[in-house]
């Protein structure tokens, strides 16, 4: 009886371990189903990454091509602008060549303050229904194609811009154009233009201009020769209040060579400097008195201007009025008149 219970027993321990065995090889398989799964997702990850950054790279590419192209457009397009203006160029040098020395204004004249004012209202007179009447405002330094667009800058012929880039006054200009011709001309005023512009129309744009001319403001002019000297002062540049003329005795100048000139040219830069001494003392009463002071105009001798610059306060506008103005034979209000008035150049 013992026997055979533990036969049973025996048999029933193969069982549970054959049982056992089985289960743990299904359990195994599972695992490797489930890895192969995973390395099968993991590649499909990959493969998706790969496609993506192939199609980065295609675009990278496409985009390389196509700068390349652009450059390379880019370049035969410089290429024949750089052409161009060499043609260009080789016809105004051959044409100033052409005209040499035949460029000239048509007229040159000076207009006083009542003069410039009966011009503008003569220029306001005309009207033009198609729009064609050019107004360009420049300042010191300012060339015409600065301002201009090319397409309107066009319309004007090469010997007008020509002639117009030869004036380059230190107050600037105003330039007026008719696109038919009728009408060319440039006024330089007494008191600098600030700011550029330009204006097509069917009326000249005078307005900024005679805003510019009816400036008031307190001015000092200065007159500079060697031994004879001017200033004065206008508070409202209509009339001088305070005139002052400064004389000194200076030593014309030597035309003889050797010591006796370099000792005569001495005596007479001692002169000299005696006399903007004694300009410079005056002028500071002047300035101590009448201070504050907009614009300072000078007129004179090169040398002496450039000395009076060097001198006078830095806060000061100095503006150079290029006028043979003569202190011992004109009066203070003819030299007023004079560092006023306005140029008018016919184009």
């Amino acid at each position: 009886m013992t026997d055979k219970k533990a036969a049973k027993r025996e048999v029933a321990a193969d069982g549970k371990k054959g049982f056992g065995t089985i289960i743990g090889k299904i359990s195994g398989k599972e695992r490797l189903e489930l890895e192969v799964e995973r390395l099968n997702s993991r590649i499909a990850e990959l493969e998706h990454a790969l496609q993506g950054t192939k199609n980065q790279l295609e675009k990278k590419e496409a985009l390389a091509r196509q700068a390349v192209a652009d450059r390379q457009e880019a370049e035969s397009r410089l290429n024949q602008e750089l052409v161009r203006i060499h043609t260009l160029s080789h016809e105004l040098e051959t044409l100033r060549e052409e005209s040499g020395g035949k460029l000239e204004f048509r007229g040159i004249e000076t207009l006083s303050s009542a003069a410039i004012k009966a011009y503008l209202s003569k220029l306001n007179s005309f009207h033009s229904p198609a729009n064609d009447l050019l107004t360009v405002y420049l300042p010191y330094g300012t060339r015409l194609s600065a301002v201009l667009p090319e397409k309107t800058l066009s319309f004007l012929g090469e010997e007008t811009r020509s002639l117009l880039d030869r004036l380059d006054p230190e107050t600037g200009l105003v330039f007026f154009y008719d696109l038919h011709r009728m009408i060319s001309e440039a006024i330089v005023p007494p008191v600098p233009v600030s700011f550029p512009a330009w204006h097509l129309k069917g009326s000249f744009e005078t307005v900024p201009l005679e805003e510019i001319l009816n400036i008031d403001f307190r001015m000092l002019v200065l007159v500079l020769h060697a031994g004879e000297s001017f200033i004065g002062f206008a508070p409202d540049a209509r009339a001088f209040d305070k005139e002052e003329f400064i004389k000194s005795s200076v030593k014309e100048k030597h035309s003889k060579g050797g010591f006796s000139q370099r000792r005569f040219e001495r005596l007479r830069e001692e002169d000299i400097a005696h006399h903007m001494d004694k300009f410079f003392e005056t002028l500071d009463n002047i300035l101590e008195e009448n201070s504050p002071i907009n614009c300072v105009i000078l007129n004179g001798d090169a040398q002496l201007i450039k000395e009076a610059q060097r001198r006078l306060p830095l806060n000061l506008e100095i503006i150079e009025k290029p006028a043979d103005i003569k202190v011992e034979k004109t009066g203070g209000e003819e030299i007023l008149r004079t560092v006023l008035s306005s140029r008018r150049y016919l184009l």
